[in-house]
């Protein structure tokens, strides 16, 4: 029996996904297609029919939230894998590279700055600024105090890292002892005991 056939004796009209049970169902029947659809109107068979397609809709809903429980499982379990994979490499990475700590080679040592911090008088940016100025010539309005000095790691590469900042106050105990650290026109300067060390 064919669709327009059935909707012509039935007077029901039907998709190819209804139409495919109605077709099963007449398979199953034992009669010809007049027979078929009569028992069909007076039975309502469509009940039937729609009651078919919405549980194998609910069987596939069951079966796509059962596929996306998995996905989002394997997910969770691949996103873990991958970021240990990740740190294993950042690790083995860090460890080819070599890192040291660094600082420029005429640079004023953490020690001998704790040293003087330790007996010498903290000075104000604007004290900072005057004694510069003075014993170096710079003008004072060029002149930028520095509190803080960034801490550098080189690796086998040469290539430079900032890890920090060490604290790198100004500080004075006397005309020969004293420590300040200062940029000048983009320039930064350690003056320290009597030296000027460009950095």
């Amino acid at each position: 029996m064919m669709i327009q056939e059935f909707e012509k004796l039935t007077g029901i009209e039907v998709n190819m996904k209804e139409y495919g049970i109605i077709e099963q169902m007449y398979y199953e029947f034992d009669g010809d297609k007049q027979a078929f659809c009569k028992k069909f109107v007076k039975e309502n068979g469509m009940v039937r029919v729609l009651r078919e397609i919405a549980e194998g809709l609910e069987g596939t809903l069951l079966s796509t939230e059962a596929d996306l429980k998995a996905l989002e499982k394997n997910y969770e379990t691949y996103s873990r894998d991958m970021i240990s994979t990740v740190e294993k490499l950042k690790a083995q990475l860090e460890k080819e590279q070599e890192w040291k700590p660094w600082v420029p080679a005429d640079a004023v040592p953490q020690n001998d700055y704790d040293h003087l911090k330790s007996s010498g008088r903290e000075m104000s940016d604007a004290e900072a600024i005057e004694w510069i100025a003075g014993e170096w010539g710079f003008s004072t309005d060029k002149i930028r105090i520095n509190r803080k000095m960034k801490q550098y790691e080189v690796n086998r590469h040469h290539q430079l890292r900032t890890i920090g900042e060490l604290e790198r106050d100004p500080y004075y105990d006397a005309t020969d002892w004293y420590y300040v650290f200062f940029t000048v026109c983009g320039m930064e300067y350690e003056a320290h005991n009597g030296r000027l060390i460009q950095l």
